[in-house]
């Protein structure tokens, strides 16, 4: 590990493959919301401007059983 984040092209490679194109809007989640914050950090380096980090995240999201979850 570096403590670097990838070249842009590399990076836009990575989420262009998960269909996260710029003019998408994204949110970004983890368990609590720091770790995705990176992702949303590297999405505007490379000139996306629709994304959201839902803080809190999954610590949130899975106390209410009354959301959709997928566990596959």
């Amino acid at each position: 590990d570096s403590d670097t984040f990838l070249p842009a092209a590399r990076r836009n490679d990575i989420f262009s493959a998960r269909e996260i194109t710029p003019g998408r809007r994204v949110v970004t989640y983890c368990g609590g919301g720091i770790a995705a914050s990176a992702d949303a950090f590297a999405l505007t380096l490379i000139g996306h401007d629709e994304v959201a980090l839902y803080d809190n995240s999954l610590s949130e999201w899975a106390r209410d059983p009354s959301l959709p979850m997928d566990t596959d």
